[in-house]
């Protein structure tokens, strides 16, 4: 379950601590997503403490480009059907997306990445099939000063 104190990272060869959806399995921390969307669902709570109007979602993440060939991706950033984010990525960010915090169910939050520039790696002559998009290492929701 993801709050405010925690955060989501990859291991490899365990099993990742949400649900996740057209992405491959978690590598040396992060995990690549394997088609133009992928979606990770989440549990969520917040302490009667530390309940906020509003949040910040983290997302630590790459995108697969190749020089001289890719520069970037195209990334659209949906919260439970709500889009959150537009960016064109060119190398590794942290973004820190400001949401709503009556967006944040206890449970079944969905977390959609498109990323509808998605190449397979053999396209430039790299041995890998996989087709990637996003590169995610980690992800945390963070409340903000605003009450």
């Amino acid at each position: 379950m993801l709050t405010y104190e925690n955060s989501v990272q990859f291991v490899l060869d365990q099993p990742a601590p949400v649900s996740l959806r057209n992405f491959f399995p978690p590598e040396n921390g992060f995990i690549w997503s394997s088609s133009h969307w992928s979606e990770i669902t989440f549990e969520f709570s917040a302490t009667p403490a530390s309940r906020k109007k509003s949040a910040k979602l983290m997302l630590d993440f790459d995108v697969f480009k190749m020089a001289g060939h890719i520069d970037g991706q195209d990334v659209f950033i949906y919260l439970n059907g709500l889009r959150v984010g537009s960016h064109f990525v060119t190398q590794r960010t942290t973004l820190a997306i400001p949401v709503d915090a009556k967006m944040l169910k206890s449970g079944g939050n969905v977390l959609t990445f498109d990323t509808p520039d998605t190449k397979r790696p053999s396209e430039f002559g790299i041995p890998d099939e996989r087709q990637l998009g996003i590169q995610l290492f980690g992800m945390q929701i963070r409340p903000t000063d605003e009450s």
